[in-house]
């Protein structure tokens, strides 16, 4: 695989790819010093050159099982920057309660004090 230069994501990984948490060391400095010829590779805009690009080609088109490190950084990189992430949180929105005063805590004429002092 030929090296094209350095390859950087800011929009995706404005830290780098090392500082992450997504990839490996090892993988992160792969897509840094061969993601350009695996980008131009992947979109069609350079034919491969030799053997270890044909095969990373066929890998990353799915023809053959990613056994490679190229194609298994490439295919990975595609996972996380193409799937949309979705977050749940626990948060119950207050548009949902329309009537009464539910979830809301009202201590002050209770005359009990349950709060623990240490």
């Amino acid at each position: 695989m030929r090296s094209e230069g350095k390859f950087y994501d800011d929009k995706n990984f404005p830290r780098g790819f090392n500082r992450s948490g997504v990839f490996t060391i090892s993988e992160a400095s792969v897509l840094e010093n061969y993601g350009r010829s695996m980008r131009a590779l992947f979109d069609g805009t350079t034919q491969p050159i030799d053997e270890s690009e044909v095969q990373f080609l066929a890998e990353v088109q799915g023809q053959q099982q990613a056994v490679s490190e190229f194609g298994k950084c490439w295919i990975k990189y595609l996972n996380h920057t193409s799937h949309k992430t979705r977050s749940y949180t626990l948060c119950v929105s207050q548009r949902a309660h329309t009537t009464g005063s539910y979830g809301e805590d009202d201590d002050s004429d209770s005359g009990t004090d349950n709060d623990l002092d240490y």
